[in-house]
């Protein structure tokens, strides 16, 4: 009985390891300030210039947005547009050149995010706008979110000192509902 019991350990000892090194992972995905600036200063296009991207790349409305390394060559935003036929497009932009590409159909968009965007009467780069006037730096993230049920957008500002904020803008009157430090 226990070599039957060491071999089943023995075989599913590999999939132990890649489960706690995927969720080990989890951690190095959080970027520290020095990170998030050497990732901003490589980028030569702004948010709101790949929000233009990839609206352009694919037709519709980008309804989230954020700066990302990228696969190691060149930091990237990874857009969402939701097209005029309702279909999510996923839409990398590169962060260096302003190159932009489809990348993944994600299928229907979620009825919350339709729900959202009628509601919305500012875009999201009224929302960066807005975000930008009242805190500082440089836009890293947009998405279409809900406050309490009410379409509004969340907007990610790195500071100067690598501080990241996050600013939620209602997405009716472009006002500021709330700051505070990203985590």
């Amino acid at each position: 009985r226990t070599g039957l019991h060491m071999k089943k350990i023995i075989r599913f000892a590999p999939l132990a390891l890649a489960a706690a090194l995927s969720l080990g992972s989890v951690a190095v995905m959080a970027k520290s300030p020095a990170q998030w600036q050497a990732i901003v200063s490589q980028s030569k296009v702004s948010l709101d210039q790949a929000m233009e991207k990839a609206a352009q790349a694919v037709a519709g409305k980008v309804i989230d947005i954020e700066l990302e390394t990228g696969d190691g060559t060149a930091p990237r935003y990874e857009a969402d547009v939701v097209t005029p036929a309702g279909q999510r497009v996923v839409v990398w932009v590169n962060a260096t050149t302003g190159d932009a590409a489809e990348h993944k159909q994600k299928g229907k968009a979620k009825s919350k995010d339709l729900k959202h965007m009628s509601d919305a009467k500012i875009t999201i780069a009224q929302a960066v706008e807005a975000a930008l006037k009242s805190t500082s730096g440089t836009a890293i993230a947009a998405e279409l979110d809900s406050n309490w049920g009410k379409a509004s957008y969340d907007v990610k500002v790195l500071q100067a000192d690598g501080t990241v904020m996050k600013v939620k803008i209602d997405a009716v009157d472009s006002s500021v509902i709330r700051t505070k430090k990203d985590k």
